[in-house]
């Protein structure tokens, strides 16, 4: 069997990025990092990736460009605010784990460990494998990939 494979994205160094990571390599999951602050994903990619799930679910309230750029007085459209957050990656929430079919957000690590299929002791978790793909159950943070 192939082994599982995972995009992980982040901003710079966060010790709890940087937990869920270690969470998720040693359950056996190869990852392939992509740092936001030296390779910020572009608007198209956002909008792929996204698709037409809200932009809320992405944006993180906490990060200071939220403030700084008055999104907490006016969220403006969903092309300005794909440019806003193309041009200010800490406005993302993260870390942004995506594999071929779904993609997390945050450090939720029953949410991820659900979308990768491992157990929360970071095996492999075969019974969870085979429920999550019969159901297809899509979560607030496990969101699917536009294709």
């Amino acid at each position: 069997m192939p082994q599982k494979r995972a995009t992980f994205m982040t901003y710079g160094h966060d010790e709890r990025c940087d937990e869920v990571r270690r969470f998720i390599e040693d359950a056996g999951i190869r990852l392939d990092i992509r740092d936001l602050s030296k390779n910020p994903l572009t608007m198209e990619e956002l909008d792929h990736m996204f698709g037409h799930n809200p932009l809320s679910y992405f944006i993180n309230p906490a990060s200071s460009e939220y403030t700084s750029l008055g999104l907490d007085q006016k969220v403006p459209d969903r092309r300005e605010m794909l440019k806003l957050m193309a041009e200010h990656p800490g406005l993302l929430r993260r870390p942004i784990v995506k594999n071929a079919r779904l993609l997390t957000i945050g450090c939720n690590k029953e949410k991820i460990a659900e979308m990768l299929q491992i157990s929360q002791n970071g095996e492999p978790d075969e019974e969870n494998e085979n429920d999550s793909r019969k159901s297809g159950k899509v979560t607030r943070r496990s969101l699917p990939v536009r294709k």
